[in-house]
């Protein structure tokens, strides 16, 4: 698996070569880990950022009551993330969008084409939510959108994209989402394996990483908002 997770690389003869193509690999790796770290300098204060409960945070600023997930509710949150109907919805809009732009250029502008951006989505998001809800498993990191339980647009807003980099942990604080990081940058140098060159760039890999923090934020603020423009639009309806 080592081995695969390498071959994105163009590969030439020569340990020398080898041992370049290593580095390039762990430093996209490193790079796509700060990139996501960074934020948290500016989110995590007065937040408790080491999970022990050593600085407290105010009650409303995650949520009244919460209870921490289970096991089978964390294989629950894999599943319905990788093939839940709103996953595989969101699968055929961007399949879709990339195709129309034909974005990767390899896969072409074909149904055949389609097919294969679908089917990379698919896996980019399984392997990140296992490995994000897996690594979280052991120091308790809530993989879920918790909803703020707040009033107002502004702070509703500012917790959504706070909870992008920061996670509630067993007691409901909140702590950096390590197990986010890894999951939204470890699973992108893993998909180099089998992704097309024009993807697989280190830079290429980086950004592949942010978007899916613009992804979850995305996510975020529909889980915040949506259920109260649900409820007016049924009231007026």
């Amino acid at each position: 698996m080592c081995s695969q997770a390498f071959a994105w690389i163009p590969r030439s003869s020569g340990p020398a070569d080898r041992t370049v193509r290593k580095r390039e690999a762990i430093g996209t790796l490193l790079a796509a880990l700060v990139v996501s770290v960074l934020p948290v300098s500016a989110f995590a204060q007065d937040t408790d950022v080491t999970g022990r409960g050593q600085t407290g945070v105010p009650p409303t600023e995650t949520v009244g009551a919460y209870t921490p997930i289970d096991t089978a509710q964390r294989i629950g949150w894999i599943v319905d993330g990788s093939i839940g109907v709103r996953s595989l919805s969101v699968g055929v809009l961007t399949s879709g969008w990339q195709t129309a732009w034909n974005t990767p250029p390899e896969w072409n502008r074909t149904w055949a084409g389609m097919s294969k951006r679908y089917a990379a989505r698919e896996a980019d998001v399984t392997i990140s939510n296992t490995l994000e809800a897996g690594l979280g498993a052991i120091w308790g990191e809530e993989p879920r959108y918790i909803a703020s339980g707040r009033h107002g647009i502004g702070p509703r807003a500012r917790y959504a994209a706070k909870t992008v980099f920061l996670a509630q942990r067993r007691d409901g604080r909140l702590a950096p989402a390590w197990g986010r990081y890894v999951g939204n940058t470890l699973n992108n140098v893993i998909e180099n394996a089998w992704l097309p060159p024009s993807l697989t760039t280190p830079q290429e890999t980086i950004i592949r990483s942010a978007n899916g923090f613009l992804g979850r934020l995305i996510g975020n603020f529909y889980d915040e908002f949506w259920p109260d423009a649900h409820r007016l639009l049924r009231r007026h309806g």
